[in-house]
């Protein structure tokens, strides 16, 4: 793959091959393994209607990092742009009990290990398990 360039279909249908490890990057930018998946799946639709674009001045992998990135960060600016209910009733003095509660926590979603380590994430082979039980 590294001697063809991106504009031969067999060349770019290898892609799949970067999948583990952009996922793991659209992870840690973004969170949330569905976004991230949703995230490598429109850079990879990205890459191929710009396949035309790439020069092969850079690596293939480089370019791909970068449609990616700019993936995961529209799709961050796209949740800022969220619409906000503005017909919920009229506007009055804030009850004093939901002033004390506390602000809400962003937690990261945890990634299964397949999705950007498939070779950890498989069990060991058996002639491993046989040698540890003797």
């Amino acid at each position: 793959m590294a001697q063809a360039t991106a504009t031969d279909a067999r060349s770019f249908g290898d892609l799949d091959a970067y999948r583990p490890e952009l996922t793991a990057h659209c992870y840690r930018m973004l969170g949330s393994p569905f976004d991230a998946e949703d995230a490598v799946q429109d850079a990879f639709v990205r890459a191929w209607r710009s396949r035309d674009g790439f020069e092969g001045r850079a690596a293939l992998r480089s370019w791909l990092y970068r449609i990616a990135t700019n993936v995961c960060l529209d799709m961050l600016k796209g949740k800022d742009r969220r619409e906000t209910p503005m017909d919920l009733g009229p506007a009055r003095e804030p009850i004093e009990a939901n002033l004390h509660v506390p602000a809400e926590v962003t937690w990261l979603e945890p990634i299964p290990l397949h999705l950007v380590a498939p070779e950890r994430g498989r069990s060991p082979p058996p002639t491993a398990r046989s040698w540890r039980g003797t």
